[in-house]
């Protein structure tokens, strides 16, 4: 049985484990490791500073609204501007300009994939980071016209992460600060 909008709101407002919603249907959002919390922990550090006085905050684990059925949690979302919500709900973003999404093995391919195309609906996205768990690594994707991406990796500890949108840059070695790759290491070698 499919769940209608309203009473996914309802659940999920009242949920400890908040929930994503596709079409009338519920997928609990995934627990994070120490490396995941880590780096969402230093994305915060990283952005706030930089965005002080910018006229654009940053926002954490705020439900996004993608389309009139499909609603998301990225890890991380910038809002430059005053902040507008769906109509049907006060709680669920509609014009982030930036999202980040940390990548987990379970998750790294609806992020690459069909969340990134779910995004692309937002007439105010503009760029969206996927930062990898497991080294150093960062994609970015910059919107060039509405049906045009463009993507740069970023790799390695001494590089910078431009984001172009936002007009700021960041060194690696402060967003992945406190992060042990060598924990995720035998992960790593399972996968490959």
């Amino acid at each position: 049985m499919k769940l209608s909008v309203e009473d996914y709101l309802e659940l999920d407002e009242a949920a400890e484990q908040k929930s994503e919603y596709h079409d009338g249907e519920i997928f609990p959002v995934v627990v994070a490791t120490e490396n995941h919390a880590g780096i969402a922990a230093n994305l915060g550090m990283v952005f706030g500073p930089r965005l002080r006085g910018s006229g654009c905050r940053r926002l954490q684990f705020l439900r996004v609204r993608v389309s009139p059925t499909q609603y998301v949690y990225p890890d991380f979302a910038v809002v430059c501007g005053n902040s507008q919500f769906a109509q049907e709900d006060a709680n669920s973003l509609i014009n982030p300009k930036v999202i980040v999404e940390i990548l987990s093995p379970s998750t790294a391919d609806f992020d690459h994939g069909g969340k990134f195309e779910l995004y692309r609906n937002l007439p105010s996205f503009e760029e969206y980071l996927l930062v990898s768990q497991d080294e150093p690594r960062v994609e970015i994707f910059r919107k060039q016209s509405p049906s045009s991406w463009s993507m740069n990796i970023v790799r390695g500890l001494g590089e910078t992460v431009h984001v172009t949108s936002l007009g700021i840059e960041f060194p690696l070695n402060e967003l992945y600060e406190g992060v042990n790759f060598a924990a995720s290491a035998p992960l790593m070698e399972e996968l490959t």
